[in-house]
């Protein structure tokens, strides 16, 4: 299916990409930075169908959102640096926004614009 092009009019809702800081040695453990805002960013927010699942005695649901952005060279996903499934986007794009973890991004046209699928849990 080819991803339909963007339009300024449907960029109407701020996001963050977020990814984990680097990580700190305190003597006893390894523990990760407070996380790094990479760009925030106006988007068009796509949700998705939410499913269920039970493994073992414990429930989970995810809600698939997918987040359509404008492409820039730091976030190019076929680029070193750029944004893969380790990162996180937050929406909205506060502090209290719920995290949405990034399953695949890909580049839409000919650096056109960035189509970022992700999941977030809404059972914590």
């Amino acid at each position: 299916m080819k991803p339909r092009p963007l339009r300024s009019a449907r960029l109407d809702r701020r996001i963050r990409i977020e990814r984990d800081g680097p990580v700190a040695h305190n003597g006893y453990t390894e523990a990760p930075r407070e996380p790094v805002v990479l760009a925030p960013r106006w988007a068009e927010v796509v949700p998705g169908a939410g499913s269920e699942t039970i493994d073992g005695e414990q429930e989970q649901a995810t809600a698939p959102t997918l987040f359509r952005i404008r492409w820039a060279a730091a976030l190019d996903p076929n680029a070193p640096g750029g944004i893969n499934p380790r990162d996180r986007v937050r929406y909205p794009a506060k502090d209290s926004g719920r995290l949405h973890d990034v399953v695949s991004a890909v580049e839409i046209g000919r650096r056109e614009g960035i189509e970022i699928t992700a999941v977030a849990r809404t059972d914590t």
